[in-house]
């Protein structure tokens, strides 16, 4: 499943959901780890229902990247009842990510 890209005139939109908790992936096009990292956001995404995955290129929405302060890709967000819960950098497995899925409840 293909992640859909945010932009920042849609950011705050999609990232605001009260029912379910919101992962931003901050990637570069050109970053070996979020290369990695991407199949391990995609299966997850196809297979947590409860959980919605959105995608954020820093090279196209710079002012996104520094308004979170994004210093290393892939950089996660995690969102619930609106506002940022959790950021974690670099690449994660498909574990690691549950894992900290449960933690948010």
């Amino acid at each position: 499943m293909t992640l859909e890209h945010l932009s920042k005139a849609n950011f705050n939109e999609k990232t605001n959901s009260a029912d379910h908790v919101i992962v931003v992936d901050f990637f570069a096009t050109w970053c070996g780890p979020c290369k990695m990292l991407a199949p391990v956001l995609e299966k997850a995404a196809e297979e947590l229902t409860n959980v919605q995955f959105y995608k954020v290129d820093i090279d196209e929405e710079m002012e996104l990247a520094n308004q979170y302060k994004i210093m290393t890709v892939p950089t996660l967000l995690f969102f619930k009842d609106g506002k940022l819960v959790f950021q974690n950098s670099g690449v994660i497995s498909r574990k690691q990510l549950e894992s900290m899925l449960e933690r948010l409840g």
